[in-house]
């Protein structure tokens, strides 16, 4: 689906983000400053610019490919024909309720909820812990 792979460029482009945590972070401070600053129109546009966009995070950083539900007829993100996710819905849902339906959060529980680890490293300053060599703790009394 090339128009939402588009689309989501659009928006890292515009905002100047990276397919990372940080900027899916970043883009969950942005629904809240703003979710009830426009009309209905206006919030169309935006959920389906950022859900694209939090859709494409998914997919570098996860797997899975675009696709309409055959049950629902929504937009996904499928892993595969069990496992899907809905960004569009979240982000309308982030838009409509706020932080108990964070798009943030529904992108960091992704691996615990579908058993799986990043695609990707994690960049700095990204705050997901998936990483393949374990991290040796800092000792307190050391700076």
């Amino acid at each position: 689906m090339k128009e939402l792979e588009d689309l989501a460029e659009k928006v890292r482009s515009q905002l100047n983000l990276d397919y990372d945590t940080k900027s899916v972070k970043f883009i969950e401070e942005f629904i809240e400053r703003q979710r009830n600053n426009f009309d209905s129109q206006q919030r169309k546009g935006l959920i389906n610019s950022l859900g694209s966009f939090i859709g494409q995070c998914v997919i570098k950083n996860y797997g899975g490919h675009w696709q309409v539900d055959h049950d629902t007829q929504a937009l996904c993100v499928a892993l595969d024909d069990d496992n899907k996710m809905f960004p569009f819905a979240k982000t309308a849902k982030q838009f409509e309720n706020g932080l108990e339906d964070s798009v943030y959060s529904f992108y960091t529980i992704i691996p615990t909820v579908f058993k799986i680890k990043p695609l990707t490293t994690p960049t700095e300053g990204d705050n997901s812990q998936s990483t393949d060599k374990p991290v040796k703790p800092k000792r307190w009394w050391k700076f």
